[in-house]
C-alpha cells in the first residue's frame, strides 16, 4: 500500500464508523477514500527514566513473541489480525496475511 504526500486520506475513525455500519457502504463515494491501516506487532511498558535514556540501538522488549499474530487497525478500531509475510511485490519486502477478520460489521 503506497502513500502520495498529495493523497486527502480519509479520517479513520470516520471510515472505521461507516465500515462498521454496513448501511453507510452504499454511499459509493466512501467506497473510494484511501484508509490508513496500522500494524501493530506489540507493545512494552517502560519508566520515564528508560524512556529518557533510549538512544540508537537500544532494544526495546515487546510482549509479544515473534510468530504472535499482529493487530490491525483502523483508527483506534481492531479490525483484523494477521501475520506477518514476506512481500515481494513492495519495495520493502513485507505484508500482512490476514488470518482474522473481526472489525468489519460482516
Amino acid at each position: 500500500m503506497s502513500s502520495n504526500a498529495n493523497e486527502v486520506v480519509a479520517d479513520d475513525d470516520v471510515v472505521a464508523e461507516a465500515v462498521a455500519d454496513e448501511g453507510a457502504l452504499r454511499n459509493k463515494n466512501i467506497l473510494e477514500l484511501p484508509v490508513r491501516i496500522v500494524v501493530s506487532v506489540g507493545g512494552a511498558q517502560v519508566s520515564v527514566k528508560d524512556l529518557l535514556d533510549l538512544k540508537q540501538d537500544t532494544v526495546i522488549d515487546l510482549d509479544a513473541a515473534i510468530d504472535d499474530p499482529v493487530d490491525i487497525y483502523i483508527g483506534d478500531r481492531l479490525i483484523a489480525r494477521g501475520e506477518l509475510v514476506e512481500a515481494s511485490d513492495n519495495e520493502n519486502g513485507i505484508g500482512v496475511k490476514l488470518i482474522e477478520v473481526c472489525g468489519l460489521g460482516a
